[in-house]
């Protein structure tokens, strides 16, 4: 056979046709929305018990909405920034196949980067919840989440990784993008909105003799720290000026540790106990969110207003806004005032959920960057908190009495008072950025600080705070408005730097925590007058109610100072301070701290560690000297007392 014949019968090889890898732009959008999604689940897994703590399940599932609602949106920029950068690149090179790789692979990276960061975490609050890496640990663990994101893809082919896309990303971000539209809907038919400041007209009114109120609240300002309270440094001059023609109540206690429940007692007249917000995240029951000292005050004719540049002191976070006619948040001045603006949504606890729960890990990427970026700038300065008010109080067109309510963040950690206060008590350059106060915990100090060191900074930052508000009580003086004014300067909490212990949340409740000022000046008072009889928050409310002649709220639980302010005896009584965070608010009180104070002492007692303690506190200031054991007399008809007070708040609670 010849050989032409043979190799006409030889069979051609096949030709085998490459698929062309392309972009599919929907496919990659779907397939980062899945990811950011399931980041989200992670969360949710993460947080739905410490959520349930103070939060109804309808509650739970409006913030998720929104979180979803928000994921979605930050799931299409990101989708859109890759477009750009794919375009971009198209006009370097017409390698189209490298684009749609480049695509692909940062489009994923991100989101699937965030992901790595959220098993991490989950991962670490399962077996490890009291390791902390510090923040070069997390700089380290963020870079490496980094290097296996981006590397992941590069280890499978492109057209596989479509395909797993395909199959199993997109039903389940289609899945989510359908409960997002569900989401949007519902909160839109629920009336939440994204606040914004607002300041409604003042209504007509007849000519009216009622003083007018002014509140002012300091985070975080324990009373011993200042020198209005016989303090050695020099930190409140301007506090002292303001005392020698006021009241100065020398034992007024927070009625708990940090500020949520605390500016709830100021706001309701309540003791946690009755209002139940235990968490920091937590807000009052309904009562207190139409029943409260605004209302009360604005049913008698004032003009109410309050601003805040903490927003866990904020009507919005409280659900008070119905009782005010005008409010104000000041955003931080770094990079997370964006942030906190928002996710400041009025019917929903968004501000602090996204903030501490459902996103927290954007949350804390945004933290560490604003840190080192605005590293040399206080974030909360308490200047526009005043400029806000002198503006609104400069109004001509409300004739009615005013009541504002200011309250400002300093002294609150961090300890960087901006100049010239910084390194007045302090030289060094100890704690002079903000990135300083990164290690700082309950129990743990920055590196190569002393607790000496950052006391200094703390004092500097009360002398920041009683400057601006000195500032403020000079322009009420000199416009006039000081003369013929309740004016009232007090706290939220205190801080800590004793037993072991720093900042203000935990379960103690220690002098440093709970002892704060306050100081009350009458219309034309000009003496100044010490009251030792003690006193707490939730008195606030009546008393001034009683001054003004308003309606006293229901369910209110503090007494009206006014006996005191008039020279009489308030009598015997007890007053209390409360840290309930453990506690489910919805169920009967079983854990937390409590303490109950008269006149000589101070008993508290841990309930779920069934520990007790009972000090002097006139006397012994530091509460070295536990006297449970040696004054067993005094401990048992205080404990006794506090006892019978919590069997009527739990039977109080059981009822329907």
């Amino acid at each position: 056979m010849p050989i032409e014949s043979l190799t006409d019968r030889v069979p051609e090889s096949p030709v085998i046709l490459r698929t062309p890898v392309q972009l599919r732009p929907w496919l990659a959008l779907t397939s980062i929305i899945a990811i950011v999604c399931l980041s989200l689940e992670i969360e949710i897994l993460e947080q739905l018990d410490s959520l349930s703590l103070y939060m109804s399940y309808r509650d739970i599932a409006l913030d998720l909405g929104v979180a979803l609602v928000l994921l979605l949106g930050v799931a299409v920029a990101w989708w859109l920034c890759v477009l750009l950068v794919v375009t971009v690149a198209g006009r370097i090179t017409a390698n189209k196949e490298w684009h749609a790789s480049l695509g692909w692979r940062l489009g994923l990276a991100v989101p699937f980067s965030y992901l790595i960061l959220e098993v991490f975490g989950a991962v670490k609050l399962w077996f490890g919840p009291h390791w902390h890496p510090g923040v070069s640990g997390w700089i380290v663990l963020s870079l490496v989440f980094i290097v296996i994101a981006v590397a992941a893809p590069f280890c499978v082919s492109l057209p596989k990784l479509q395909e797993f896309c395909r199959t199993r990303l997109s039903p389940i971000a289609w899945g989510h993008i359908a409960l997002g539209v569900i989401a949007l809907i519902s909160l839109w038919a629920l009336g939440v909105y994204l606040f914004r400041d607002y300041e409604r007209p003042g209504a007509p009114a007849a000519a009216s003799t009622l003083p007018d109120i002014y509140l002012i609240t300091i985070d975080a300002l324990r009373a011993d720290e200042t020198s209005v309270y016989g303090y050695e440094r020099p930190t409140t001059p301007n506090l002292q000026k303001f005392a020698e023609r006021s009241f100065t109540f020398d034992y007024f206690f927070a009625n708990s540790n940090f500020t949520t429940p605390t500016t709830t007692s100021i706001e309701s007249g309540e003791l946690p106990w009755s209002h139940h917000v235990f968490q920091v995240g937590g807000f009052p029951n309904l009562h207190a969110q139409q029943d409260n000292l605004a209302s009360a005050l604005h049913g008698r004719g004032y003009y109410t207003a309050m601003l805040s540049s903490n927003y866990l002191a904020t009507p919005v976070h409280h659900r008070t806004l119905g009782s005010y006619d005008a409010v104000g948040y000041v955003a931080p001045s770094d990079g997370s005032g964006p942030w906190l603006q928002l996710t400041n949504f009025v019917g929903v606890n968004t501000q602090y959920t996204l903030f501490a729960s459902l996103l927290r890990s954007v949350a804390g990427i945004r933290f560490y960057l604003s840190t080192f970026i605005w590293r040399n700038q206080y974030p909360y300065p308490a200047a526009p908190v005043f400029e806000r008010a002198r503006s609104l109080l400069a109004r001509p067109d409300i004739t009615q009495p005013r009541f504002v309510w200011t309250h400002i963040f300093p002294p609150h950690d961090p300890y960087m008072s901006p100049p010239p206060f910084r390194q007045h008590f302090l030289s060094s350059n100890q704690l002079t950025h903000s990135s300083d106060f990164l290690g700082l915990r309950n129990t743990t100090l920055p590196p190569g600080v002393s607790i000496p060191e950052l006391r200094a900074r703390y004092d500097e930052m009360i002398l920041y705070a009683d400057h601006e508000v000195g500032e403020y009580l000079d322009w009420l003086d000199k416009t006039g408005r000081l003369d013929r004014s309740i004016v009232i300067i007090s706290a939220d909490h205190g801080d800590s730097f004793e037993h072991d212990w720093l900042l203000h949340s935990g379960p103690y409740l220690h002098n440093g925590l709970i002892h704060i000022p306050l100081l009350i000046h009458l219309p034309k008072q000009t003496a100044g007058v010490h009251i030792s009889q003690p006193a707490q928050q939730a008195d606030l409310l009546p008393t001034l109610v009683d001054l003004v002649g308003a309606q006293l709220p229901s369910g209110v639980d503090g007494l009206s100072l006014r006996p005191a302010l008039e020279g009489h005896d308030l009598g015997k009584r007890f007053v209390y301070s409360m840290n309930l965070e453990p506690n489910r608010t919805f169920d009967p009180i079983t854990k937390g701290t409590l303490a109950i104070i008269d006149d000589d002492y101070k008993y508290v007692y841990q309930l779920d560690r069934h520990e007790e303690s009972l000090y002097r506190y006139k006397t012994d200031v530091p509460e070295e000297h536990n006297l449970a054991q040696t004054q067993r007399d005094v401990a048992t008809r205080m404990h006794a007392a506090l006892f019978d007070e919590l069997k009527k708040v739990n039977e109080h609670s059981a009822k329907p």
